[in-house]
């Protein structure tokens, strides 16, 4: 199969295009430089293209079978300005679905991401994909008028759109400031993890089962054109931030000392925040 993709230097979308890659696929990565690279070890290189979604020329797509947009602006706890949010997670979404379509790219995969929903998580013990958008960040406001713009142009122009949003995605090459990877490096350190009460309830995702799903959805036939699928992408299970931390530690065989409550929870935090899995196949199909 023969992909574009997006995002292939970012934490997930260096394990989607390591995933591809390593499935025997033909993959066309954009990057902003030949200084960009993937966060983690590749079997192999794409096609590398390089320059941005604002100037990628049409020519890029010609050939290509699905597309794959997992690039993002913003992913917190990195932190740009609203003008950027706009050009990168709104405009050069928006430009890459019209490209697909000028080239005859019949599939798009777009991640989303779970700050969508923001405030309406609260009224949910399970988000369905369908919920309301009430994002509380400027990230996941970003992502939500992309997602808003999109689903409308692959209705209009019958695309076939898959629409993920994903949860709380954790694994290697993740950025170094994430709970994960803190608690990991504290764990192998010997070191004491100081954290919140940890009593907030999520989803943690392993990135190579994000991954799978969305390399799944390059071919699922029940993405229909002009009907977008849209779904949560997590684990399944309802699982509290220390008995996420306390299996990982155990796993980790970490020698320090977890230290719940020692850091202050947000005044504002979401005390619930887990997706209903409705139009996600579980557990990812295998890679052919």
């Amino acid at each position: 199969m023969r992909l574009f993709l997006t995002g292939g230097t970012g934490f997930i979308g260096s394990h989607v295009l390591a995933a591809a890659l390593a499935a025997g696929y033909q993959v066309r990565a954009l990057r902003r430089s030949s200084r960009s690279a993937p966060v983690i070890p590749l079997p192999r290189q794409p096609q590398w293209c390089e320059g941005d979604l604002l100037t990628l020329p049409a020519s890029a797509l010609e050939g290509v079978e699905a597309v794959l947009h997992l690039a993002s602006a913003g992913v917190s706890p990195k932190q740009v300005p609203w003008a950027e949010l706009v050009q990168a997670n709104v405009a050069g979404s928006l430009r890459l679905l019209e490209l697909a379509a000028e080239a005859g790219v019949r599939r798009c995969v777009v991640t989303g991401t779970s700050h969508e929903y923001g405030n309406a998580a609260r009224r949910f013990a399970a988000i369905p994909p369908d919920a309301p958008l009430e994002p509380l960040s400027a990230y996941g406001a970003s992502k939500a008028a992309a997602f808003q713009l999109l689903r409308t142009f692959a209705i209009q122009r019958r695309l076939e759109l898959f629409y993920g949003r994903i949860f709380t995605a954790y694994g290697e090459g993740q950025f170094a400031g994430n709970f994960w990877p803190s608690l990991r490096r504290a764990a192998l350190a010997g070191e004491d993890f100081p954290m919140t009460s940890g009593r907030q309830v999520s989803d943690f995702v392993p990135v190579a089962a994000v991954a799978a799903h969305l390399l799944e959805a390059c071919t699922r036939p029940d993405v229909a054109p002009g009907r977008p699928l849209v779904a949560n992408i997590g684990s399944g299970v309802a699982t509290s931030l220390l008995a996420f931390a306390e299996a990982e530690w155990s796993h980790l065989g970490a020698t320090g000392r977890l230290r719940p409550g020692v850091l202050p929870d947000r005044p504002d935090q979401i005390e619930r925040y887990v997706p209903d899995l409705a139009g996600l196949r579980l557990p990812a199909s295998p890679l052919p």
